[in-house]
């Protein structure tokens, strides 16, 4: 791109962001100062996960003795360890809604921003070969108009330097929305939910998943599970926001 190229693409990113101003991703407002991903204040009253954190899962626990939460505790996952940025606690869920079901899609820069702050140094030791976005079902993409994983994926990938493969997983079926499932509920229904696009055994050693919320885990583990049986021999996973321990 030349000069007046890059002229002209500042010229409309200023235009676009005057008529359609960045949204606070925490209470929604336009954010101040031009060119900041959310209101300083709002982002603090956000549960970022601090250490002691579960060694598996990622998500904070209570007790500094404990490695485990009370999920990952005596619990085999097919993934090797996972990275969560905050807990899924009332604000984030509205945020994270919104980004997925009214196309908030700048979101995306804001939570990208924060997993790389947070752990950029972390991803970057675990040296993954390609960040893999948690695929969604056509129909769920058509009604979305995007898959807000893939989002966030190519928003980390950029920052980082590693490249993102949209189409090595595929969700092979659609199923019901699965957040007011038990863990057991949720097992049964993904149960080959996914599939390998055509090909791609075999292609990689290293895997990062990316997804936007972690809860029982079912869904990273059965994405996992398959990159396992393809051959790849470590998974790891990436997640916005992660469900509360209870230990």
């Amino acid at each position: 791109m030349g000069e007046v190229g890059r002229y002209l693409a500042k010229a409309a990113g200023q235009v676009f962001e005057i008529l359609y101003p960045r949204r606070c991703p925490v209470c929604m407002g336009i954010v101040t100062p031009r060119g900041a991903l959310a209101h300083k204040e709002c982002t603090k009253k956000l549960r970022y996960i601090r250490e002691p954190a579960c060694k598996r899962c990622g998500r904070q626990i209570l007790r500094l003795e404990e490695e485990y939460c009370s999920a990952c505790a005596g619990r085999e996952h097919s993934y090797l360890r996972g990275y969560a940025v905050w807990e899924y606690e009332e604000k984030i869920r509205h945020s994270i809604a919104a980004f997925k079901y009214h196309s908030r899609k700048e979101f995306a820069d804001f939570y990208a921003a924060e997993a790389v702050r947070l752990y950029g140094n972390r991803i970057r030791g675990e040296n993954p070969d390609v960040l893999i976005p948690v695929p969604i079902h056509r129909t769920r993409r058509a009604e979305r108009g995007f898959n807000q994983t893939e989002l966030l994926a190519a928003r980390v990938g950029e920052a980082l330097g590693i490249p993102v493969d949209r189409g090595y997983l595929l969700r092979a079926k659609q199923t019901k929305r699965l957040k007011n499932l038990n863990a057991k509920e949720r097992k049964r229904m993904l149960l080959n939910a996914f599939s390998l696009g055509k090909g791609q055994e075999g292609r990689y050693h290293s895997v990062m998943l990316v997804d936007d919320i972690y809860t029982t885990g079912s869904t990273v583990d059965a994405c996992a599970a398959l990159l396992r049986q393809a051959g790849v021999e470590k998974v790891i996973f990436l997640c916005m926001a992660i469900g509360a321990s209870t230990n």
